[in-house]
């Protein structure tokens, strides 16, 4: 179940293939964000059904194209989602760390002028670039490893309750 590449369908109509370690969030779209996304489109003059996208992907520049397929269709493909909460996801093969997004983190974002619109537990480090995630660190890394048909990693050491 392995992937190096996801195909997707732009709202053109366009196959398009690209790298996976390119890809840093697929979000698939409720009716109202394609709502929004042809609104945005129309402003621009490129008039689209929004009946036809289903997902937005994010890339490592963090340029976006809408896509046809959503996630059950990538995953059809061989490519491992994990799910980093808030309905968004990354390739399993892109994680290569995650670790717990404190308050230091957040108040150092707010002076960035970022806007935090959810509470973040971890900021998950992919080939693509950091993304937070509402997942604990330990909870991606088992649905990454889950993602890519790999046993989750058990506790160790310490005792159980009694």
């Amino acid at each position: 179940m392995s992937s190096n590449s996801l195909k997707y369908t732009t709202h053109e109509g366009v196959v398009r293939t690209v790298p996976l370690d390119t890809i840093r969030l697929i979000k698939p779209l409720t009716a109202d964000d394609k709502a929004k996304a042809a609104a945005g489109l129309k402003e621009k003059g490129i008039d689209i059904d929004p009946a036809r996208i289903s997902a937005r992907i994010e890339f490592s520049d963090k340029s976006s194209r809408l896509a046809r397929e959503g996630v059950d269709a990538f995953r059809e493909q061989g490519v491992g989602l994990v799910n980093l909460g808030s309905d968004r996801y990354t390739p399993a093969t892109n994680i290569t760390a995650a670790e717990a997004f404190t308050k230091e983190d957040a108040e150092r974002l707010k002076g960035e002028d970022y806007t935090l619109k959810g509470t973040f537990r971890s900021k998950v480090e992919t080939k693509a670039g950091t993304v937070l995630s509402s997942a604990h660190p330990k909870q991606v890394m088992d649905r990454r490893a889950k993602a890519l048909g790999q046993p989750a990693e058990k506790p160790t050491g310490g005792t159980a309750p009694a």
